[in-house]
């Protein structure tokens, strides 16, 4: 999980490609798919989707914290739990300014044979600049929930796992990955994300995580 700046530049651009072909290309027929299925998916989607949310990390983090750093006295550990903490911590928060700027509407926007979709951000540029953010600012605030699907949190959160574990258990990567893609598709099956915000989530929580293991990595890695 150690890249060069060229990897990660390489990596980044593959990520934002895939967003905008799925955006203009796949994303549609996905959701439509899974819409048109819901008593066979959405239940599984929904349960598996427990295990994305990003307060079993977080509480994980702080307790593993608080045992290592206080009771066991295991500097090391300690901070590797720390680290998983400010790892969620960075990601989510950037997941979440991300919600609330683009707007996206949900895969719920084509229930029924609806034809909403896309980004409220790329929208009504007939309105003037200060028009436009307040129908923003008034759309979000009446329907927070559904138009703050791009990016996936669940993702973010899931793949800002995947790279701490893969970081420091690299013999497991494929595991590791495996679990990821499961776990981070069941946000499809339960019609509240589309593809392309799925490609968002692991880009945000993958880059964020290195970018805290960058600071870290001395206090993480040194033998107590």
């Amino acid at each position: 999980m150690i890249f060069s700046k060229k990897q990660y530049v390489l990596y980044i651009v593959s990520l934002f490609s895939l967003i905008l072909i799925s955006y203009f290309f796949i994303d549609k027929t996905i959701a439509k798919y899974f819409l048109s299925h819901v008593p066979v998916y959405e239940g599984v989607g929904d349960f598996i989707s427990i295990f994305g949310e990003s307060h079993w990390y977080i509480v994980t983090a702080l307790i593993g914290f608080i045992v290592f750093k206080y009771f066991k006295k295991n500097e090391l550990f300690s901070q590797r739990f720390l680290f998983l903490l400010y790892a969620n911590i960075f990601s989510g928060l950037i997941s979440l300014v991300l919600k609330f700027l683009f707007g996206r509407i949900r895969p719920w926007g084509m229930r029924n044979g609806g034809d909403e979709y896309g980004f409220l951000l790329f929208q009504n540029f007939d309105m003037g600049f200060v028009e436009k953010m307040k129908y923003h600012a008034i759309t979000l605030s009446d329907a927070p929930t559904t138009y703050t699907s791009f990016p996936s949190g669940h993702t973010t959160t899931i793949f800002t796992a995947f790279a701490y574990l893969s970081i420091l258990f690299p013999k497991y990567l494929y595991l590791w990955l495996s679990l990821a893609v499961i776990l981070a598709s069941s946000r499809l099956l339960a019609n509240d994300h589309f593809l392309s915000d799925i490609f968002a989530g692991i880009m945000i929580g993958t880059i964020s995580t290195m970018f805290i293991y960058s600071k870290m990595k001395e206090k993480i890695e040194k033998v107590y």
